[in-house]
C-alpha cells in the first residue's frame, strides 16, 4: 500500500515514505494530523491509500516459469497456484487501502 497526498496546484501525486494502517496512526507517526510537505500544509485526512501492485499477474508469471520445471504440465499447475495466490495477496492489499481510506484521526 502507498501513501499519496495531491499538490494542491498541479494535483499530482506526492507520495509519503512512510507505512500506517490508519489515519491516526500516521497522525502518531508524524507527531500531529497536520504536516508540511513542498511548503504546503496537508491534513491526515488529505492522505489517500492505493494499492502497492498487481499481484496476480506477478505470481502467475513466477509460478509458471518455476512450473516450467515440471513440463507443460508443470507450468500449468504453476502459473494456476501462483496466480491464487497473487489474488490472495491483491485481495488483502485492498481491504488494507479501504480500510486506511475509511479511517479517521
Amino acid at each position: 500500500m502507498k501513501l499519496f497526498v495531491r499538490d494542491k496546484i498541479s494535483r499530482t501525486k506526492i507520495y509519503l515514505n512512510i507505512l500506517a494502517s490508519t489515519r491516526s496512526e500516521l497522525a502518531n507517526i508524524i507527531g500531529s494530523t497536520w504536516f508540511s510537505l513542498h511548503g504546503q500544509q496537508y491534513h491526515v485526512h488529505e492522505v489517500i491509500a492505493e494499492t502497492d501492485s498487481n499481484s496476480t499477474a506477478a505470481g502467475a508469471v513466477v509460478g509458471g516459469l518455476i512450473g516450467v520445471l515440471g513440463g507443460p504440465i508443470g507450468v500449468l499447475i504453476g502459473g494456476a497456484l501462483g496466480g491464487a495466490l497473487g489474488n490472495e495477496n491483491d485481495k488483502t492489499e485492498i481491504d488494507k487501502v479501504s480500510r486506511f481510506n475509511q479511517s479517521r484521526v
